[in-house]
Order: C-alpha cells, then sequence, then structure tokens
C-alpha cells in the first residue's frame, strides 16, 4: 500500500508554529490538525492562545473547540480523533499538518497508546517536574521508579525511553492497573505505514522570552481574568482550569496573588513549560530543527518527499 505522509510542525509556546503551519498548509494543499490540551476545550480561547481569525481563515483546522471545559480530554482522546482525522484528511488528497505543543499527544499518535482514556495531560506534565534534573528530564530515575512498582513493565522498557516510562508511571499514578498487565491499543495498516516529518520552530532564548512577555501581555489586556471567572461560574471544578494562565488568574480572583504576581507567574510558568518543550524536542532523534523563516525549504522538501511517494 501507499505510504500516508503526515508531518507535524513543533516548538516550544509561543514560538510561532501556527503561522508556520497556515503558510506551509497553503502551499502544500493541507490541512491543520491541532495537537493541544486546553484549545480542545470550548470557551479557552484567551488563555490557551487559539489561532486567530486570521489564522483560522488561512487553513481548514481541525480539533479546536470539540470538549466542554467539565469533559476529561486525554492523549487516549486525542489519538482516536487525530487518527480518523489525519486518515480524512489524506483521503481527500491533502496533507495532514499536527501542530501543537503537547509532545506527549503526538508521541501517543505516532507509537500507541493503552486503552486508558483517564491519564490527564497535568499528571505527565507533573511526572516531567518531578523528574527534571537540569533541564533534562531523568530518565534513570523514572526507570528505577518503575522498576519498585511494575518489574515485569521495566523489564521491557529501556532506562532511556522517556516516553513509554512517562506513560507507564502515568498509568501508575492515576490507575490500579500495572501497566505490564494492559496490552496497547493495535496499530491498523495505515498506522504502521505512515510516514512521519517533524520540525521544530527554534528561536533563541531572548526572542522566545520576549514572545512569552508579549503573549502573556497580549493575554492580560484582551481580559482573561473575566473570561476565567465566566468558566469559573460555569464550570467550578474543570481541571482544565488548572493550566497556566487560567491557574494563576484563578488565584488572582481568589485574592491569592496580586495583579503585579499575577502577570509575572504566567511568564514564568510559561518560561517553565518552554524549557520543558525543548527538552521533548532535543529527545527525538526525528525532529529536524528550522528556522521559523524557512518555510521555502519545507515545502520544497515536503513536495519532494510528495513526489518521490507518489512516484
Amino acid at each position: 500500500m501507499n505510504r500516508q505522509l503526515a508531518i507535524a510542525i513543533l516548538g516550544p509556546t509561543a514560538s510561532g508554529k501556527t503561522k508556520l503551519a497556515v503558510q506551509l498548509a497553503n502551499r502544500l494543499n493541507g490541512e491543520i490538525v491541532c495537537m493541544d490540551s486546553t484549545t480542545v476545550y470550548k470557551g479557552l480561547d484567551i488563555g490557551s492562545s487559539k489561532p486567530s481569525a486570521e489564522e483560522l481563515a488561512g487553513a481548514p483546522h481541525h480539533l479546536l473547540d470539540i470538549a466542554n471545559p467539565d469533559e476529561p480530554f486525554s492523549a487516549f482522546h486525542f489519538v482516536q480523533l487525530a487518527e480518523k482525522t489525519v486518515n480524512e484528511i489524506a483521503s481527500r488528497g491533502k496533507l495532514p499538518i499536527i501542530v501543537g505543543g503537547t509532545y506527549f499527544y503526538l508521541r501517543a499518535l505516532q507509537f500507541g497508546m493503552y486503552e486508558l482514556p483517564n491519564i490527564a495531560n497535568e499528571v505527565v506534565e507533573a511526572l516531567e517536574k518531578e523528574f527534571c534534573e537540569d533541564d533534562k528530564v531523568n530518565t534513570l530515575k523514572m526507570h528505577a521508579e518503575l522498576k519498585k512498582k511494575d518489574p515485569k513493565a521495566a523489564e521491557t522498557i529501556h532506562p532511556n525511553d522517556k516516553y513509554r516510562l512517562l506513560r507507564a508511571l502515568a498509568i501508575l499514578r492515576t490507575t490500579k492497573e500495572l501497566p505490564s498487565q494492559l496490552k496497547p491499543v493495535p496499530f491498523s495498516e495505515v498506522q504502521k505505514n505512515r510516514l512521519w516529518i517533524k520540525y521544530a520552530v527554534t528561536l533563541s532564548r531572548h526572542a522566545i522570552n520576549q514572545a512569552i512577555v508579549n503573549r502573556t501581555e497580549k493575554m492580560l489586556a484582551a481580559g482573561i481574568v473575566k473570561e476565567t471567572e465566566n468558566l469559573l461560574y460555569k464550570y467550578p471544578e474543570a481541571r482544565c482550569l488548572n493550566s497556566i494562565g487560567y491557574a494563576e488568574a484563578k488565584a488572582f480572583i481568589q485574592k491569592k496573588i496580586t495583579e503585579k504576581q499575577l502577570r509575572n507567574e504566567i511568564i514564568e510558568k510559561t518560561r517553565q513549560l518552554a524549557k520543558r518543550q525543548v527538552t521533548w524536542l532535543r529527545s527525538d532523534p526525528e525532529v529536524r530543527f528550522i528556522d521559523f523563516r524557512d518555510h521555502d525549504r519545507v515545502c520544497l522538501e515536503v513536495e519532494n518527499l510528495q513526489f518521490a511517494l507518489n512516484g
């Protein structure tokens, strides 16, 4: 069977992934599949930095605003929906372009998931923080932790395989199941034969930090506090309101922090997220790092690959 091509546009938060993806979609006859743990939720608009009206008009976008804030959404849910969406896009002769910063979702889409829909992205992020040392995830410690709890699972996972270690520990932290006793969802022939090409947008640390400051100022001016108030009124127990931006706005509303602290904490938490995202990218040997102005070169590479696959 012909190999199905899918490309991913990655990069730390505020690096301009969506802008580049829209340019590529126009040049390559593509459609965008959003890969983010907050933009899936209706009403989380300002704090999740959803694509602008101009970007939405520039190319078809999928998996935006598909869940209510009080509904669970995990990597398992993403894989189910994204797999169907990618196949539909490809069936129309268009190129699927996966865009976002929730890399655990991409790894799950690429390498499979267990049938456990209740593992929240916050659990994975908490594990990353717990085992992070010198801006790197200490996979040896993760492997030792897994070996204590589930020796059989540890035997099947390499000590450097961060994705599978995170997945196994997340299962242990949120369920009573042992990873070694679970069966992964079987891959289809399309999944097995899909050809992935992954690009990561790179910016200097200074540029990323400035972009984060600019984004935070824009969020505050646009009314993230008011948006959070409205969401809390409708969905007081929504877990997604613990994500960056909303958690700090919630603390401000509850008078736990000042307006100055609100701004500074959003900036600092976003910087920490960007550092973790870069760590993910560097750990993936398939990722090709590009400058955000490299859309012409990327288009040429993908067009040549499409020609080779179709030829």
